[in-house]
């Protein structure tokens, strides 16, 4: 077994089968091929109020250590405070001026730009906050050869990584969202000795807003993929239907979704549905053609993408979005939010979907879907696995990793 490596998440754990975390997990098990992996990680198994659900102490998964430490109960009321604080000065400060809102608008930004923010109280009171993992990183930072840290925006990463920052690889995560643009995060972009993006738009998009980012090595990554075997379940499926894969609530374009859905079936009266699979953060109800399914396994999520129409992703905020490239490997075409950049590179790149950016590109572009001939979905099936075949390879991935990982080593 070769160097140790720490790998610093907010979550961790096999029911987590998303975004950052499920991102962090699989490079864990990856490297751990190369090197003696741990992680160190919080209790919590939500992101909402990360309160302990696993017990604190180690754990093994999938033969790597897993170092759990307990989080502090979130100030619900701060959060809110702060967090509305900060959306509005997003809101205004991103809104164009012009001859008729300028009273308006102008007077908005003044008055949200006005009020202060407390970074390091924003970093503790949106979670997860967890002195024990602070306090094990300072006292054993020199147990590891490298840190990688995984997502820019909380408060592990921001803190933890000012104590090993020469031997320290961020991974951002980032994207363009309302607390991306606080002043307190150009510490955090100015101390990795490694940055490894997700995607060029990631890296453009973190060194426009913070010019320090610049001067520290990086590469762009992103994640591989294992192919995904073909599934013969027996699930009846009565009528044609586009889907949704992810937690499900209104920061991820979910209510838009649904009212765009909602409407296409009346207006066409079409004999279509959209089915839901992850969490439903927010509790939306079923409605006429439309199915929630729930957090189910594996095999049954791939068995109904890869029966589906398309894929679906309304969101405007990703960094690298994992299930539209595991939509493009198994063939299958994505529709996607033109607003969100990461996305409309994907399929621009790919030629393996469509972009929407209203209801009307909406109604067009499920239209075109149903429409498809056989060579049309031949061809966008061929190009989507193509795309992810050239630029996710896992070989390719952690070769990269690798690299970055001597490149600190060797400057310690």
């Amino acid at each position: 077994m070769g160097d140790k490596i720490a790998i610093v998440v907010q979550r961790y754990g096999l029911e987590i089968n998303g975004g950052a975390e499920l991102h962090a997990r699989l490079i864990a098990e990856k490297l751990n091929q190369n090197y003696d992996v741990e992680i160190i990680t919080t209790c919590a198994i939500e992101y909402e109020f990360w309160d302990n659900h696993y017990p604190a102490g180690t754990d093994i998964i999938n033969d790597i250590k897993v170092r759990r430490f307990l989080t502090e109960k979130k100030d619900l009321r701060k959060f809110q405070k702060l967090s509305k604080i900060i959306y509005n000065r997003f809101k205004y400060n991103h809104r164009q001026l012009n001859f008729f809102n300028f009273p308006y608008l102008f007077f908005k930004r003044r008055k949200y730009n006005k009020m202060s923010v407390d970074f390091n109280k924003w970093l503790e009171v949106q979670g997860p906050y967890s002195k024990d993992l602070i306090s094990f990183i300072q006292s054993h930072k020199d147990n590891y050869q490298s840190f990688i840290f995984f997502t820019y925006l909380y408060h592990p990463t921001n803190i933890g990584i000012k104590e090993v920052a020469q031997k320290s690889i961020l991974i951002p995560t980032a994207h363009d969202e309302p607390p991306f643009y606080l002043s307190g995060y150009g510490t955090l972009f100015s101390l990795p000795k490694f940055i490894m993006y997700n995607m060029d738009s990631e890296k453009n998009l973190v060194e426009s807003v913070y010019p320090q980012a610049k001067k520290i090595a990086s590469e762009i990554a992103g994640i591989g993929f294992d192919k995904i075997a073909p599934t013969d379940l027996d699930i009846k499926l009565d009528k044609k239907y586009f889907i949704y894969i992810g937690r499900m609530e209104d920061s991820k374009g979910c209510n838009i979704l649904l009212e765009y859905f909602s409407r296409y079936i009346n207006e066409l009266d079409a004999d279509v549905e959209l089915i839901f699979i992850g969490q439903n953060v927010q509790h939306y109800k079923e409605s006429k053609n439309v199915r929630f399914l729930g957090f189910i396994g594996e095999n049954i999520k791939n068995f109904y993408l890869s029966n589906a129409e398309a894929l679906i992703i309304p969101s405007l905020y990703e960094s690298l979005s994992m299930v539209t490239l595991e939509a493009m490997q198994i063939g299958k075409p994505v529709i996607a939010n033109k607003k969100c950049d990461v996305l409309k590179n994907h399929i621009e790149q790919s030629k393996a979907g469509f972009l929407f950016e209203n209801y009307n590109d909406f109604r067009t572009v499920l239209e075109r879907t149903l429409s498809l001939s056989t060579s049309e979905k031949n061809k966008i099936a061929h190009n989507g696995t193509q795309y992810v075949k050239n630029n996710y390879d896992w070989e390719i991935i952690m070769e990269k990793f690798y690299k970055a990982i001597d490149y600190v080593v060797k400057s310690q």
